[in-house]
């Protein structure tokens, strides 16, 4: 049975884990870091999907106030779900979690980027069929 719950500081291994696979290599003491400052932020939220007690997938969440309409959206800014455990419903359980709290949130609209790499198809195909539409490019700059 898959639970969809808040993290908490006992599944830093887990999550750690998690972003590896979703492409960002991490140590525990960078995710502690992160996760902590995330926490702390009002705007951010942090859901995982747990089987029998090892978590299995994330998704971070932002909650923001939009200028281009009235009232609030919401973006995924990561998801995942380990390599063991796709295909069984999670990330659907996750995704639908995020869009009904964004619902109850005042929010109107839910967005995400997805890397434009080859190892991103699947997601991509997952997220269409999802109900979600391709419809900007995103623009990366780093300044440090």
């Amino acid at each position: 049975m898959v639970i969809i719950r808040y993290a908490n500081e006992n599944d830093l291994t887990d999550i750690t884990y998690l972003m590896g696979e979703l492409g960002y290599k991490t140590t525990k003491a960078e995710m502690s870091e992160r996760l902590a400052k995330v926490s702390r932020h009002p705007d951010y939220y942090t859901f995982v999907a747990e089987i029998d007690n090892h978590v299995v997938g994330l998704l971070g969440l932002h909650i923001g106030i939009a200028y281009e309409f009235n009232g609030c959206y919401g973006r995924i800014v990561c998801m995942v779900v380990n390599q063991q455990f796709r295909r069984m419903g999670i990330g659907k359980q996750l995704m639908a979690e995020a869009e009904t709290f964004i619902i109850e949130n005042g929010g109107k609209t839910i967005i995400l980027n997805s890397g434009n790499r080859t190892e991103r198809e699947d997601a991509h195909k997952f997220y269409l069929d999802f109900g979600y539409t391709l419809k900007s490019s995103g623009f990366v700059k780093r300044l440090v």
